[in-house]
């Protein structure tokens, strides 16, 4: 497996998943996390991800929809997703990091 979906927002079901390996994070960061992509799949519908990639030891952000959504504005999504990556690129990095040793077994 290359990719493993560490964060996912899905505005069809309406949950958002964090992966149990992250609940060491601090409460106020899982906190954040979960309003930021909610709120996201809550402004532009679809599905959100937040990948690590186990090869580039990165993080990777995705944004899809449903092939029957047709109020999927899938600019608005990418451009909204841009911006949260570079906003919160600290809290982004230091997950990487984390996810790097503990999702590869370097620990």
């Amino acid at each position: 497996m290359n990719q493993i979906p560490i964060i996912v927002s899905n505005s069809y079901t309406k949950k958002y998943y964090l992966d149990e390996r992250l609940n060491v994070l601090p409460k106020e960061v899982k906190d954040t996390l979960k309003i930021i992509f909610v709120k996201l799949t809550e402004d532009v519908g679809g599905v959100v991800e937040v990948l690590f990639d186990n090869q580039e030891y990165d993080l990777v952000f995705n944004t899809y929809k449903n092939d029957d959504d047709y109020n999927y504005d899938e600019i608005n999504a990418n451009y909204k997703l841009s911006r949260i990556e570079r906003e919160y690129s600290e809290i982004f990095s230091q997950i990487a990091e984390f996810c790097k040793f503990k999702l590869n077994g370097l620990v």
